[in-house]
This record gives C-alpha cells, sequence and structure tokens, in this order.
C-alpha cells in the first residue's frame, strides 16, 4: 500500500515540555469515517483511552536535514497491538505501510542506528522502497543474526550480567563470531547511548495514548541520539 508523505499530519502535544522533543503524536490523514470517532479507546497494555489532542495540518513533518536519513518513521497505536500501524515516508514524497511489532521492533530501531547495523531489521525494510539495492531474500542472513544479538545483548532481558559496557560486550562475545566481532568495535558511549535510546524510545510509546503516532527516522537521526 502507497501514498504521499503529505498525508501526515502535526498534532499538538500537550504533554510537558520534557517529553516534547525529539518525538510528536501524529495523525495520519485517515478516510472519512475511519479514525477514532471520538469513541474512548483502551490499549491492551493499560494506556488510558485518550484521544490524542490534535490540529491537523497537511505539512510533511520531519525534524532532519532533508535527505540526512532513508525515511521516516510513523507508529500509529491502535487499539491492540495487531491494530498497531506502521509507515515510512522517503525523501521523494512517497510513503508505504509495512508491518511492524512494535515491542519486538523499537529495540532494533535504535540499536541498528547506534551500532551502524544498516542490514538489520530496519535497514531491509527500508531498502525495499529503492530498485538496486538489496532486499530481504538478498541480504546475507549474518547481518540479520548480529543485529538481533546486539539487540538482545542491550536488552538483557534475563539478566544475564550487568547492564554496562562490559556486560554487553559479555554477552555479544558468547553469541557467535559476528556479534563477537561487533563487540570489539562498540565504544562505551556507543553502548551507554543505545541502551538509553532503547528505554526512551519504551517510555513514550507506553505514555501514547490510542491514535498517537510515535514518529521516529531510519536510522535514528543524532539530533535525536545526542539528548541521550
Amino acid at each position: 500500500m502507497t501514498g504521499t508523505a503529505q498525508s501526515f499530519g502535526i498534532i499538538q502535544n500537550d504533554q510537558p515540555e520534557r517529553m516534547r522533543a525529539p518525538v510528536r503524536y501524529l495523525s495520519p490523514r485517515l478516510p472519512c469515517g475511519g479514525g477514532v470517532g471520538g469513541r474512548r479507546l483502551r490499549h491492551a497494555w493499560g494506556n488510558p483511552g485518550l484521544r490524542a489532542p490534535a490540529t491537523i495540518s497537511c505539512h510533511l513533518v520531519t525534524e532532519a536535514p532533508a535527505f540526512s536519513v532513508v525515511a521516516d518513521v510513523a507508529i500509529v497505536k491502535g487499539e491492540t497491538p495487531a491494530d498497531d500501524l506502521t509507515w515510512l515516508s522517503f525523501p521523494d514524497g512517497t510513503a508505504r505501510r509495512e508491518t511492524v511489532r512494535v515491542i519486538h521492533d523499537l529495540p532494533h530501531l535504535v540499536v541498528e542506528s547506534v551500532f551502524g547495523l544498516d542490514e538489520g531489521l530496519w535497514g531491509t525494510l527500508a531498502t525495499q522502497r529503492f530498485p538496486g539495492l538489496r532486499l530481504v531474500a538478498d541480504a546475507p542472513l549474518d547481518d540479520h543474526a548480529v543485529a538481533k544479538a546486539a539487540v538482545k545483548a542491550v536488552l538483557n532481558r534475563w539478566s544475564d550480567g550487568p547492564d554496562t559496557p562490559s556486560g554487553v560486550r559479555a554477552r555479544l562475545r558468547r553469541l557467535g563470531r559476528g556479534p563477537a566481532d561487533l563487540a570489539g568495535r562498540l565504544t562505551d558511549e556507543q553502548i551507554r547511548v543505545a541502551t538509553a535510546g532503547v528505554r526512551r524510545l519504551y517510555r513514550d510509546w507506553a505514555a501514547l495514548p490510542v491514535g498517537g503516532t510515535l514518529r521516529a527516522t531510519w536510522p535514528l537521526h543524532d539530533s535525536w541520539l545526542h539528548l541521550l
């Protein structure tokens, strides 16, 4: 499914100043009758059933300089995770829907951006847009395995060692040769920023009301990362 990037509208954010930058609440321009229609909704994760207060305009929204990112990312929060909608929009003004599992895929957005893994999950999604670049079937499986291992090491869901740069590196080295090579290239600051960024996006998503949109870029722009 394709559309134009101008189908996204700016939405006023009434959150406190400390929560505004760099993610905005947005709303895609839906067909007549396709919005929440004044209903009070409740997300399966317990978010309050509030509609995002908004004033709509038809200007393209992006906080990064032109062509400095591959794609703008807009994830509209649904009533349940299955109802979430994700759009990628591109510098040429086109946009398309993608299937994204938010809880799984938001950490990939941060970790792959910070660690320079441009052929992981989000790099694969984005490069499907451009003819001549490698698609999912052409990308080496090792690239995806390294990205998956990197996210696993940063998230540390099973409390396997400390959440420190040395702890992340130790987990990577136990996950195979590719992840071990990555561990040797990473700086402490990269690991710190990746860990903080994952937590930030999770918090922003949890605070987002149903019908609101989490806005980011692939890869995440330096202006966002520098705030962490």
